[in-house]
């Protein structure tokens, strides 16, 4: 993209030398002229280098003497100035275009590549960490190239044309300003390393901030039920406080160094303004010679500490910017073959072999595990908390890989085909539903962006949602809050189903949908997963009865391995784990009541 707006940047540089040749000696030039009018001087051949130069072409263009002379200079001078004005105008404006365009590519690819990753890098990262690396961080490198890398680009060009000047006035005067160069040098070097070791600090500091502000936003019941906001208070001081003595440091290092750098560079122009003015007083040099060069030393000090600044700005943009980079140099775990396959229509035929996983950090979780589940089953895993249930079945989608093994729907190895096309056909309804801060219809059809407005709401009447989606305000059209949180549990969880419905995915999970509903919503619920799992291979995470029941075939897992495996019936009758598990979770549920 930023390619289609090369031409500005081609264009932005054109301009930059135009009017670094405006500012840094046509302005000069004209403004000796006008001091050369005003104070009468004995004549143009008295004057020096291309001052004279410019003096006597002019004076042979026009025939008039005095005042006369003094507003012809004048009107010039005030062409030229409005020529650089403009020139600078748009060089900012074109800069600024191609500029932002990279920012934009920038931090949409940073957010694209957040998305691709696989979930084992959210795991180890904290959501306001990457928060502020995709915003103030990238804020940080688009303060460089929007604000300093307009200056930075202007600078030079203003230098180069002043100093050539300046040598042509007078290149021992010249040689005599730069003496300072190289200590102003040193002093920015120094400062800018450590400008980008505090740099680092700072951004980690708002890295943590925003963390710990996201945390507690999103826990703010919690903190209410046990009465902790005195104590959050006094935690996020401490935060904020860290954070700001880290930028502190930061305003120390600038206040000690562009000060000294100034006052260097005064004294770079005062040591051969002491010699100009020696060669004054001895007839060698006029005022317009001088106040010209003046001029010129003064756009050329004022180049140089532009630069030191822009120098010290792009360590700390270079510290940001390790930070974004950071993100966009890891590789997803969890990558796609080099010509992925795009998977059909799957009939829904699940096969592990000898699939083992365990996490970066830690033990195995699953352990050869070896399983077939026909087009259609319903299959229900139980097991202890940590028996790897969960991780069994977030390996379908491709959420992680296994670390031995193999899983295949419908005979195809799930890492030889596309992401897309593999989880296009896997629908999922989690125990905790996720629903945006949208309406109940743009959740809804997050399923499937294509779907019409009769179609979302077929899909809520099939999740025995449309009953209290009617009798909303808006309808369809009603805000829910963030998370939800305008809509009850059995709610949200009817909204995840419609939504998983308009899908239409031919694999369907279930993790624990139903654990944490009431007996009324449970029961609506329940009705709208039957309709949801039928035709479809399911796998269901459950622990109620309620849930097991209508499952064709029941999983036990232990330690990662599938210890027991049968209907209800066989199981209970087996007086296993899965008996234990069912009698300690239903010790009150009679057993003429057992499911079936």
């Amino acid at each position: 993209m930023a390619r289609s707006y090369r031409w500005a940047a081609w264009l932005s540089i054109i301009l930059i030398v135009v009017g670094g040749f405006l500012q840094g000696a046509a302005v000069p030039l004209c403004f000796g002229l006008v001091i050369f009018s005003i104070t009468g001087s004995s004549g143009a051949e008295t004057l020096t280098g291309p001052l004279r130069t410019a003096a006597l072409f002019i004076i042979g263009l026009v025939p008039y003497k005095g005042v006369t002379l003094l507003y012809i200079f004048i009107a010039l001078l005030c062409f030229v100035y409005t020529l650089k004005c403009f020139a600078q105008g748009a060089q900012l404006y074109l800069t600024q275009l191609f500029a932002q365009r990279i920012i934009f590519i920038l931090r949409g690819r940073l957010h694209a590549h957040l998305l691709r990753l696989s979930s084992s890098f959210f795991e180890s990262r904290r959501t306001g960490d990457l928060m502020s690396r995709t915003t103030n961080d990238v804020s940080v490198l688009q303060n460089l190239v929007s604000v300093e890398l307009v200056q930075a680009a202007r600078a030079p060009a203003v230098i180069i044309f002043a100093l050539v000047l300046m040598v042509r006035m007078s290149w021992q005067l010249t040689l005599l300003s730069l003496l300072v160069g190289p200590i102003v040098a040193y002093a920015i070097s120094r400062g800018s390393r450590k400008m980008r070791s505090v740099t680092r600090q700072v951004q980690k500091r708002l890295g943590q901030l925003n963390t710990h502000l996201q945390e507690r936003l999103s826990a703010i019941r919690v903190i209410q039920v046990f009465a902790r906001e005195e104590h959050e208070i006094n935690r996020f001081d401490e935060i904020n406080e860290k954070n700001v003595r880290a930028n502190l440091k930061v305003v120390k290092i600038g206040a000690l160094l562009y000060p000294g750098v100034e006052l260097i560079a005064f004294i770079g122009m005062m040591i051969p303004l002491a010699l100009a003015g020696a060669l004054m007083f001895a007839g060698k040099m006029q005022i317009p010679d001088l106040l010209t060069y003046l001029y010129c030393a003064q756009q050329t000090g004022s180049g140089l500490i532009r630069l030191g600044k822009i120098y010290m700005a792009l360590q700390q943009a270079l510290a940001a910017g390790e930070r974004v980079f950071e993100i966009l140099d890891t590789e997803s775990e969890v990558q796609e073959a080099a010509q992925p396959i795009h998977l059909p229509r799957l009939q829904g035929q699940i096969e592990f072999e000898q699939v083992s996983f365990r996490y970066r950090t830690g033990e195995e979780v699953l352990n050869d595990i070896n399983l077939r589940i026909s087009p259609g089953e319903i299959v229900a895993l139980v097991g202890r908390s940590g028996a790897g249930k969960t991780s069994l079945v977030n390996l379908i989608p491709r959420f992680y890989d296994p670390t031995a093994g193999q899983i295949e729907l419908d005979g195809t190895d799930i890492r030889d085909v596309s992401l897309s096309s593999l989880r296009s056909q896997i629908g999922i309804v989690p125990q905790e539903t996720f629903l945006f801060a949208d309406t109940i219809h743009e959740n809804i059809a997050y399923g499937r962006l294509e779907a019409t407005r009769e179609e979302v709401i077929q899909a809520a009447k099939a999740a025995n949602a449309d009953e209290f989606i009617s009798n909303m305000d808006e309808g369809y059209d009603s805000a829910i809050g963030e998370r939800g949180a305008m809509l009850s549990g059995g709610q949200r969880q009817r909204i995840a189903i419609a939504r998983a419905l308009l899908k239409d995915p031919r694999i369907l999970i279930l993790d624990e949908p139903t654990s944490s509903l009431d007996v009324k919503s449970e029961e609506l619920v329940l009705q709208a997963l039957a309709r949801l799992m039928a035709g479809r291979t399911s796998l269901v995470i459950a622990h109620r009865p309620s849930t097991i029941k209508n499952a064709d075939r029941i999983l036990v897992l232990s330690d990662g391995r599938i210890a027991e495996e049968g209907s209800h019936r066989e199981l209970i009758a087996a007086g296993g784990i899965y008996s234990h598990l069912y009698e300690g979770h239903f010790p009150s549920l009679p057993r003429a009541a057992e499911p079936s």
